[in-house]
Order: structure tokens, then sequence, then C-alpha cells
């Protein structure tokens, strides 16, 4: 059995990003080794894979992806999302995640500076 899930974000980065972060940003959405980097239909969590990031109008950067996570990758995505949360525009959900066998997505919020998933159905 594959231990997929679907991982959805969309945000905002503030204006003032080191340029650190918006390298790794890079990294993981373009490289072809990065862990966002695969694009096309999805193997097993349906639709298409995809990921980009642009500056708004605001002075920032936008971000949204929609990934398939192996399980084994899940503390890779810890590790971006901890290093991108001081930069997120609060407050509020920043995405969802939702093994591919489940009907219920976890919501992924920005709470006291740090992104916490949130059970929404209790399974």
């Amino acid at each position: 059995m594959a231990d997929l899930y679907a991982l959805d974000l969309a945000f905002d980065l503030l204006e003032g990003t080191p340029e650190p972060v918006l390298a790794e940003v890079r990294r993981q959405l373009i490289a072809p080794d990065g862990l966002f980097g695969e694009r096309g239909p999805a193997w097993r969590v349906g639709g298409m894979l995809a990921g980009a990031y642009a500056p708004n109008e605001r002075g920032g950067w936008s971000l949204t992806l929609r990934q398939e996570v192996h399980a084994e990758q899940l503390p890779e995505v810890e590790d971006f999302l901890t290093t991108l949360s001081p930069h997120i525009r609060p407050p509020g959900p920043v995405g969802h995640i939702r093994h591919y066998e489940h009907e219920s997505p976890d919501l992924l919020v920005l709470r006291e500076g740090r992104v916490v998933q949130l059970t929404l159905d209790r399974r």
C-alpha cells in the first residue's frame, strides 16, 4: 500500500522575506530534485501536481502548490514550513494535507508563528 498524501498550500510571504528563504522556495519548487518539483498528473491522489511562486502587488511573494508527498517526506515538508513560518502573512489557514485514502483533509494553519495541523475528521 502506498503511503501518499495530497498536499495543497496557498499563502503569501511578507515583503522583506530574506533571500536565503526565497532561494529555498526556488530550490524546492523549481529544482528537479526539489521536494515540490513534480509536475503533471498525480499518481495516486488525483488531479495535477503543480507549484509556483511569484511577486505580488503588496511587495511580497505568493506561493501555491499541489503535490503528492510520501510519508517519508513529511519531516522535510515540516522543515520547509518551519523555515517559512516567520515570513508567512498571518493569520489563518495556509493549506491542507490528506492521506490519499481519506476523504477529509487536515487543515494547516499558521498559529502563534508556526504551522500546525488541525484534524477535521477524527478517523
